[in-house]
């Protein structure tokens, strides 16, 4: 499947790199259909694309890169529809977001991925996750006055 993204271009997404969230995310309940892609400048972050929305894409991040102990704590019911069995892939993600110069994680909210059947959930965790956990912070520079 080809498809133009305003931030990358032309992609060529195959079906076994689809991702189906039946019920969307949280605030995107129509958006669907994703893509996870590879962030070129930096290994550490994916983007998780909108195939409904070119102009819609989250980075996202593994948790367990900055916080190995992270687990993720959900209901019965969340986790019976992901679908997951024994020797099923499992995929944990979270969306990266910057506030002022401070680099976060929303722990409260994480992406679970079945890769296995390609079909993702975002979870509200049934414990007490931060909703944001600074991961990084950026300097910015300054100008000089003329």
């Amino acid at each position: 499947m080809e498809f133009k993204t305003t931030r990358f271009g032309q992609l060529d997404i195959r079906q076994d790199e689809i991702i189906t969230f039946p019920n969307g995310m949280i605030g995107f309940d129509n958006h669907t259909k994703w893509a996870i892609l590879a962030d070129e400048s930096n290994e550490s972050v994916g983007w998780l694309q909108s195939l409904e929305d070119p102009g819609l894409a989250f980075a996202v991040v593994s948790p367990r890169r900055f916080i190995p102990s992270y687990k993720v704590r959900i209901s019965p019911e969340q986790a019976s529809s992901l679908q997951i069995g024994a020797g099923m892939e499992t995929f944990v993600l979270v969306v990266v977001s910057r506030e002022d110069s401070l680099v976060t994680v929303n722990l409260r909210a994480p992406l679970l991925v079945n890769l296995s059947l390609q079909v993702g959930r975002q979870v509200i965790t049934t414990d007490e996750q931060p909703l944001r956990h600074v991961i990084a912070t950026e300097t910015i520079p300054l100008r000089r006055s003329a």
